[in-house]
């Protein structure tokens, strides 16, 4: 049997699975600069699990052991390097979240001399112990959470260290590899500049013709146009998740000759897939969305954004910032989800057959014809029904009357709305799948002032002698992006945490 391999060097552990050099300064500087996580060339997020962290329970209803290990947040004990590098580490969790990166890690053992001085640092790495991390929202996983009682395993495994938390981390169970782990291998540094063979996706290279014949774009635009549907339609809770260039390069099966997604030259394949669009004769009194804008570059400058061929149809979108980019490229995929069905009569009227995921496979065109692709998430059912059956948590009670999806006079519904003589309490609610889009969660803040404002406006209308006080809560399964704290002050929003709420 052969040895299992360690690596007793933290800096060629860094250098080996994610490229960061801590002797970049000095070694001298070498503890300031090593992270805690961080970004492999092939973007997946590689932590240190440290070993007497990790938590193993036996879950009798599956007759196997399951692993879990909470890493991120914050404590009072960090000092000096750890402040920074407990926020570094938090941020990039945050970020895997956001852009649905893998998040995998190693595990390490934590020097015995130095824990018994408080301090912590590496004895040496497993190198054959990496592990997939898949992220547990304590909400919604509550009833699994509370079965294996994870919460007391962890207490027990701390031995009363709870009260160094001032910020909960994330939890994660360890699950079967979903691919190569990054020092495992030999790295493949599939980001060539452009003229490589790599997979860039900037604006030169979604233009450049790759030696392929318009025919071939063609092609392309018919296989990529149902792709596209089918991602608009498989989205949930009123939130679209782009997909970047080498997402859809991927799907299309587009490779180079050595079978790395080739995302060079879709800005044609997407132009003609616009084309196909703009070129049809419909019944329907709204223009028909710009749906290639899902699709936007991972990389460089414009990450997050569609590419170049926008100009062409968005006239005066160059001059807009970058924050006002995002915001119209946001209306416009609620007009993509607002579209609904009709994205499978287009692809009728087009020759091509309708797609219906599993979700929609059941669901008749009356019920699918309106609101988003893919209709409401189990997460944010059970969000609302949560918030519903527990008034007190937002500061109503049980006598008053509760509603969800209650109707505003501006067209708009509030997930959960309390009400009594005195006070109307609105809730609305944003589940874990925003962390795939977290612009979303901005939009979230500003829903509630908007919410607030009608609510108001309403009261004064029907109650004009004595209006009754309005509040509204944005209460949220994972927690508000940091980002996005200092807007929520500065709105007044109100912004509660599911998994933190008092009992």
């Amino acid at each position: 049997m052969d040895a299992e391999r360690i690596e007793k060097s933290p800096h060629a552990f860094w250098m080996n699975t994610c490229g960061i050099d801590t002797y970049r300064r000095s070694t001298s500087h070498a503890r300031h600069d090593t992270p805690w996580n961080g970004f492999s060339q092939e973007g997946v997020l590689v932590c240190t699990l440290w070993l007497d962290e990790i938590v193993d329970i036996f879950d009798d209803l599956e007759n196997r052991v399951r692993r879990f290990v909470e890493i991120g947040g914050k404590a009072k004990g960090w000092r000096g390097p750890a402040v920074a590098h407990g926020k570094e580490a938090d941020d990039n969790l945050r970020r895997a979240s956001a852009e649905k990166r893998r998040v995998v890690g190693y595990e390490a053992e934590p020097d015995a001399a130095a824990l018994q001085k408080g301090d912590r640092k590496v004895a040496h790495f497993y190198m054959d112990r990496a592990h997939e991390l898949k992220r547990i929202f304590a909400f919604s996983s509550g009833q699994m959470l509370e079965r294996l009682k994870v919460d007391e395993a962890f207490r027990s495994a701390r031995n009363g260290a709870d009260n160094q938390k001032l910020e909960a981390g994330y939890l994660f169970e360890l699950i079967e590899p979903q691919g190569e782990f990054p020092g495992k291998l030999t790295i493949v540094d599939t980001f060539a500049p452009s003229g490589g063979e790599g997979v860039a996706d900037d604006e030169e290279d979604l233009f450049d013709d790759a030696n392929e014949k318009a025919s071939t774009f063609d092609e392309y635009a018919l296989k990529a146009l149902p792709i596209l549907v089918e991602h608009v339609l498989c989205q949930k809770d009123d939130v679209l998740r782009p997909m970047t260039y080498k997402e859809l390069a991927e799907r299309l099966g587009r490779r180079n000759k050595n079978g790395v997604a080739w995302a060079r030259g879709l800005g044609h394949v997407l132009g003609r897939v616009t084309a196909l669009i703009d070129n049809l004769t419909t019944v329907w009194a709204e223009p028909i969305p710009y749906l290639t804008t899902v699709v936007v570059a991972s990389q460089g400058t414009g990450k997050g954004l569609p590419g170049i061929g926008i100009r062409g149809k968005w006239h005066g979108y160059d001059k807009l910032t970058r924050s006002e980019k995002e915001w119209k490229v946001m209306a416009e995929y609620q007009r993509i989800l607002n579209f609904g069905s009709r994205w499978n009569d287009l692809l009728k009227l087009i020759g091509l057959p309708p797609v219906l995921p599993p979700d929609l496979a059941s669901a008749s065109a009356d019920s699918a014809s309106g609101g988003w692709g893919g209709g409401e998430s189990d997460e944010h059912k059970a969000l609302k029904s949560f918030i519903r059956a527990n008034p007190q948590l937002v500061g109503a009670h049980q006598d008053w009357a509760a509603t969800e999806e209650y109707a505003l006079r501006s067209g708009d519904e509030l997930d959960v709305f309390f009400k009594s003589d005195h006070t109307w309490i609105g809730v609305e609610v944003k589940s874990s799948v925003s962390d795939g889009f977290e612009r979303d969660y901005e939009r979230g803040l500003y829903q509630v002032v908007k919410y607030k404002a009608v609510l108001t406006a309403q009261a004064s209308i029907d109650h004009p002698s004595h209006p009754p006080a309005v509040k509204v809560f944005l209460v949220l399964e994972s927690d508000l992006p940091h980002k996005y704290r200092t807007v929520a002050a500065a709105l007044g929003v109100e912004v509660k945490t599911a998994d933190r709420l008092p009992a």
